[in-house]
């Protein structure tokens, strides 16, 4: 794909890691990135920030979006979205404000299908799509389809996760029993959250695999990138911490289930599927689907993949190139949660420190680029500085 300078921009909605990847992906191919993001970011640090207009202020997740873009002096730009809020705000832009800031996103209705898990089961069920057990639920009596023996090989998920992590601070409840799976979602029902029971499929952290691409306005997959987790944090129900590339063909059947699930919805723009491997029958489970830039699209940028720049050019209605070669064996690290997950593994005497210190040395860093390198140094200062003033606040309310 040839390198052009566009002179449309493009804004960035969004924050932290998401964000940084996606304005580093589209600079690489010189084109022109706006990131709407809060005043304390470090995004705003890296040297290919750049405010859309500072007279007009920064939007946040409660502002009027219409009401924010109609405001900016831009005759037009690309939206790309960096989190599922942002994805949601985009699609319930009217036709106007659609035709002045375009985006490469799934229309609202498919978009549903991947905000509400719930939907997402029944669409994979009709598709016949290897998936983990799951039981949609409606009241507590329906809790006893897994009985008391398997209650322990079940956690509740929720069918809309962001809302769930916002209110819990964690992506799904675990339980160990009937009486604890009622006692959560209760909890779960009170909060006015839906929940699902879904089969936990044991194995370790390597055993998620993830497949990232990019499926044009034609109904074409343009690229497909294959990752195989290697730690995550939390060790259970975490994100990836460590990860590296693995051939495509290695993930043959998960790919198989994207190119039957996609175009059966009209499926458009960026996606990263996660997948489990159950060794019980040697199958990739569908565990859920991104439908935004995701947390390391730079790394995928960095290793042959610009799925930011294929999104820009779906949005302007150019043609976008089929892109399959990428780097094999190739790791990222993202160090903050990636320690805490070593330190947990060599407790648990899983991991060696000389393990640990080889993976580190091959592998690029999520946020530290040597020609971008403040946002990194933004991060650590203001997370080191955060501990010290947590620190220095419980010894004061000890005196």
């Amino acid at each position: 794909m040839a390198d052009t300078l566009h002179k449309i921009p493009v804004l960035i909605l969004g924050s932290y890691i998401t964000a940084l990847g996606t304005i580093r992906s589209l600079a690489a191919v010189g084109i022109e990135a706006r990131c709407i993001t809060p005043q304390d970011s470090y995004v705003r640090c890296s040297r290919w920030y750049r405010s859309p207009n500072s007279s007009v202020g920064v939007v946040t997740l409660t502002d009027d979006l219409p009401e924010y873009l109609e405001r900016l002096a831009f005759d037009r730009a690309i939206l790309m979205p960096c989190s599922d809020v942002w994805v949601s705000a985009v699609t319930e832009l009217d036709n106007t404000l659609q035709s002045r800031f375009p985006s490469s996103q799934p229309d609202r209705e498919v978009l549903e299908l991947f905000l509400d898990k719930g939907k997402l089961e029944d669409v994979l069920n009709r598709l016949d799509i290897p998936r983990p057990r799951t039981f949609l639920l409606e009241n507590e009596s329906d809790l006893a389809a897994i009985g008391e023996e398997q209650s322990s090989n079940y956690f509740l998920k929720p069918r809309n996760s962001p809302l769930f992590v916002r209110r819990f601070g964690v992506k799904a409840f675990k339980i160990d029993s009937t009486a604890d799976a009622a006692r959560q979602y209760a909890q779960c029902r009170q909060a006015g959250i839906d929940v699902m029971l879904q089969e936990y499929i044991r194995g370790p952290a390597d055993r998620h695999y993830f497949v990232d691409g990019f499926f044009d306005r034609h109904g074409e997959i343009r690229a497909l990138f294959a990752r195989q987790r290697i730690r995550m944090y939390p060790l259970d129900f975490g994100d990836s911490s460590y990860f590296t590339t693995v051939p495509t063909q290695n993930v043959d059947s998960a790919v198989k289930s994207l190119e039957k699930l996609l175009p059966e919805i009209k499926y458009r723009g960026i996606f990263s599927a996660e997948f489990k491997l159950d060794e019980r029958d040697d199958t990739f489970k569908l565990i859920e689907v991104n439908t935004r830039p995701w947390t390391y699209i730079g790394f995928d940028t960095a290793h042959g993949m610009n799925m930011a720049e294929m999104a820009y050019r779906d949005a302007l209605e150019e043609n976008v190139s089929t892109v399959t070669d990428y780097d094999i064996g190739a790791s990222m690290v993202y160090m903050p949660n990636d320690l805490m997950a070593c330190l947990s593994l060599i407790r648990r005497g899983e991991l060696s420190f000389s393990a640990w210190l080889r993976s580190w040395l091959r592998a690029r860093s999520t946020i530290f680029l040597w020609d971008d390198p403040l946002p990194a140094v933004a991060w650590w200062w203001r997370t080191i500085a955060g501990k010290f003033m947590s620190l220095f606040a419980r010894k004061r309310s000890h005196r």
